[in-house]
């Protein structure tokens, strides 16, 4: 057996013992948000990567290949729908949870990291969300993306260059939608998913350092 097999197994049994050994009731609730966040961002990726197999990111045939996804594809405004819900509900989750954690006052000490790390993971749900909406690209959501373009433009230092790369350019045009939907597609859900296996990482961590220290005290006693 290989180095890099038998490392890979030893990956595995190991994740396969954490997830079997049982969790501190004051993890719990933590563990199983994580868990909810982290079901309802795979249903969609699943379901984006269904829309992308007809949804068509040009101007001329954006609108058609929307329309086709809801009229002509089987479940077509099923899918559409669960992709659009999803992301609503990861908003309200990680909404709700934010609050949750400050009322309890988790987020200070070793619940800090966990704390930002779900605050980064929500701007990032909402571009998503916002980026998705934009995708439609009817006259709504072309001058959406202009007023939006226009007020990071005004950001200092970095505004105007910023709103030149996601515009492709000086105006808001094809090469706009292409950039908004590489971005909602493929560098934003990598982004999130980074930053998902991040905290639940640091989850598990607080969680066998918990199990540490209960250890020691019951030794000691």
């Amino acid at each position: 057996m290989s180095a890099r097999r038998a490392e890979t197994i030893g990956l595995f049994r190991t994740l396969g013992v954490v997830l079997r050994s049982p969790v501190p009731p004051a993890f719990r609730s933590a563990l199983a948000f994580g868990w909810l966040v982290l079901l309802l961002f795979l249903v969609q990726v699943f379901t984006g990567i269904l829309l992308s197999l007809y949804y068509q990111p040009s101007p001329a045939t954006v609108a058609e290949s929307v329309q086709f996804i809801m009229r002509d594809v089987d479940w077509g405004w099923l899918i559409r729908g669960l992709h659009h819900w999803a992301s609503h509900a990861l908003i309200l989750l990680l909404v709700g949870r934010l609050t949750y954690v400050m009322i309890k006052g988790r987020y200070r000490a070793g619940g800090a990291t966990g704390w930002y790390l779900t605050i980064l993971l929500l701007w990032l749900m909402v571009i998503s969300t916002y980026s998705g909406e934009l995708l439609a690209w009817d006259n709504e959501a072309f001058w959406r993306a202009t007023r939006v373009l226009d007020r990071i433009e005004v950001l200092p230092l970095i505004g105007h260059g910023l709103a030149t790369i996601l515009r492709g350019g000086a105006d808001v045009s094809a090469t706009t939608l292409g950039r908004t939907y590489t971005a909602h597609s493929l560098f934003v859900p990598w982004l999130i998913w980074l930053l998902l296996v991040l905290n639940i990482w640091f989850l598990f961590r607080r969680i066998q350092a918990r199990k540490g220290t209960q250890a020691r005290e019951g030794g000691a006693a």
